[in-house]
């Protein structure tokens, strides 16, 4: 049977219906400090995982309070962020909570982002505290741009770029006889950057292709890309997904 409009639809939104892997979290730190916060919410909190760096915490409890102690001359350095711009970053980081649910024992538990901010006036000095549960948390962060040094990220000026980055620096980390690529079709990229697009041609056109001229400029790992389409009838082809594949930069070749 030749697939229709109507039938792919009623498919898609039988697909829409399934519950997602974070649905039974509220507040999940993935969906709170890298979906729905903007570049400088992202570029903070990756500064903040190489800060974490110098900490064992493996001895702490993760309802324990950590306090940093930032200088702040290095992190305007790093971020390429003004003051301006990290105080009203970090205030929008301690609005933000998270919430951990225990199916197995019934337990529900709610934690701050960022619990205490402290800018000292005419002081390089920066003090914020986390508890170590979330600093565990955006330590894994860094993890995800494996093989990316964390400073090149900062040279990257969309939020979507940041995103992508993270899913390609996975796929690239697939084992050796998988192949580094993946399909996503219109439900999937909407959910992937936040965004609500009908059609594929305007998500290339607003997403795709400024992300790839970043990429391909500022970043070590880069990607091309091959929209596929199925003929509907008589009708014009209808966008089905899109493959993504990661090439290394430098080479301009499949990763």
């Amino acid at each position: 049977m030749i697939p229709t409009k109507a039938n792919l639809e009623k498919l898609r939104q039988e697909k829409k219906k399934k519950p997602k892997v974070h649905q039974k979290i509220s507040n999940t730190f993935i969906e709170n400090t890298i979906s729905k916060n903007n570049l400088s919410t992202l570029k903070t909190i990756y500064y903040l995982s190489s800060a974490l760096e110098s900490f064992d915490l493996s001895e702490f409890k993760d309802s324990k309070i950590i306090t940093l102690k930032i200088d702040k001359r290095e992190m305007l350095k790093f971020t390429g962020l003004s003051v301006d711009t990290i105080i009203k970053t970090t205030k929008q980081m301690q609005e933000t909570s998270i919430t951990f649910h225990d199916e197995k024992d019934g337990i529900i538990e709610g934690m701050s982002l960022l619990p205490r901010y402290n800018f000292i006036p005419n002081k390089n000095i920066v003090e914020i505290d986390l508890y170590v549960r979330i600093a565990k948390m955006i330590i894994n962060v860094k993890k995800n741009y494996t093989p990316m040094n964390v400073k090149d990220l900062m040279h990257i000026k969309n939020k979507h770029s940041l995103r992508l980055l993270a899913l390609l620096c996975r796929i690239s980390n697939y084992d050796e006889k998988v192949a580094k690529r993946k399909h996503m079709d219109i439900d999937e990229l909407n959910n992937f950057f936040g965004t609500n697009y009908k059609k594929w041609s305007l998500i290339e056109l607003k997403i795709i292709k400024p992300i790839k001229e970043e990429l391909d400029n500022n970043s070590k790992l880069s990607f091309v890309y091959e929209a596929n389409f199925e003929k509907l009838g008589r009708g014009r082809p209808a966008f089905r997904n899109v493959t993504i594949d990661v090439i290394e930069n430098s080479k301009k070749t499949l990763y």
